[in-house]
């Protein structure tokens, strides 16, 4: 892939005069670089073809119209966000071909870190409220990729049993795990057709996409977008920041709620999105494990995922259960009345190429 010099992106973007090179920080689902120049310092990011989403058809550019689309909506709102910088000549929206590679720029955002006294847990959920009030899309169900979790019964047992074959002392893990495997997924089947609430959202609510910058944090990277349960969402996104830890996801819930999110509807699958993602990530390794795809960047190598499936079935029951069991002991966060004195969620806000 074509490597930029600082002058083709400054001169692509109309950023002034380069002051020093490209300096490459990060190299994951894309090229990543810092350029200074004699207008300001500047994100850049260079796209891979294979980059996709939920919307990838058969170009990258497919998943990029609609995710830039929404990116503007939410400038336009006034989420936090960083700024994009217009290409000279674009392909598309905001974004520029140098060479035959797709590249973006967005004003850098300097890392600081969190204040005392800063209510990350307040700006979170205020952020998701207005990202899912962007674009409600007034249909019931969740989206196919939600079913990429859902595999019958007999995969699971055919699975299973070529697995014991190689290693029988991990039968007594299948035996556990398998029950919980499969009532997750009959839930999920049930719920792809009659969640309530789907809105295109950001797609990649994670730590290391919250930067904290001098004037609070901000939510970067919206290459991700797609659409989901608004709810299923709030918990999952919820659950991530607040390590699990039922007075920190209550916070970010209720903040959630105050700003108008309705978390009723799921009642004990409010983490549902989260058991889904745990019994993906395990058939994915699994049949990495069996010969039957091969590994993703992510996994490892093969002591790795064989490890990795080892932990999963052993704490795939009670992680279930205990997920259950956070989603009805929260309820409904809008009868939280003392979220403000809870310990402080413990986020990771982290710089955007890291």
């Amino acid at each position: 892939m074509h490597a930029p010099t600082p002058e083709e992106i400054a001169a692509a973007f109309k950023l002034g005069v380069p002051v020093g090179g490209l300096v490459h920080v990060r190299r994951g689902d894309t090229d990543a670089w810092r350029l200074d120049t004699t207008t300001g310092r500047y994100f850049v990011k260079g796209y891979f073809p294979a980059t996709g989403g939920q919307f990838h058809g058969e170009h990258l550019t497919d998943q990029l119209a609609v995710a830039m689309e929404f990116e503007r909506r939410a400038l336009a709102a006034g989420v936090d966000m960083p700024e994009p910088m217009a290409p000279v000549d674009p392909v598309l929206g905001w974004l520029a071909r140098i060479e035959g590679r797709l590249f973006r720029v967005h004003r850098w955002i300097d890392h600081r870190t969190p204040e005392p006294g800063q209510d990350i847990p307040a700006w979170l959920g205020l952020t998701m409220m207005q990202v899912h009030r962007l674009q409600p899309l007034g249909r019931v169900g969740l989206p196919e990729w939600w079913r990429q979790a859902v595999q019958a019964p007999a995969t699971w047992e055919g699975w299973f049993a070529k697995a014991r074959d190689r290693d029988a002392s991990r039968a007594h893990l299948d035996v556990d795990s398998l029950p919980h495997i499969l009532a997750v997924s009959e839930r999920i089947a049930e719920l792809c057709d009659v969640a309530p609430d789907l809105v295109t959202t950001h797609g990649d609510f994670k730590t290391h996409n919250i930067v904290m910058s001098a004037s609070g944090p901000v939510l970067v990277d919206w290459d991700s977008v797609r659409t989901d349960s608004a709810a299923l969402e709030a918990g999952r996104v919820a659950y991530i920041f607040g390590d699990g830890e039922p007075q920190q996801v209550r916070r970010i819930l209720t903040a959630y709620v105050a700003a108008g999110g309705d978390l009723g509807w799921p009642g004990p699958d409010l983490f549902l999105s989260v058991s889904r993602r745990q019994v993906q990530v395990l058939s994915e390794q699994i049949r990495v494990s069996l010969g039957e795809a091969p590994a993703a960047r992510w996994m490892g190598d093969r002591a790795a995922v064989e490890g990795a499936i080892g932990d999963a079935l052993r704490d795939l029951p009670g992680t279930i259960g205990r997920l259950r069991h956070l989603a009805t002991t929260i309820g409904d966060s809008r009868s939280d009345q003392t979220a403000g004195t809870s310990p402080e969620v413990r986020v990771s806000v982290v710089r955007w190429w890291e």
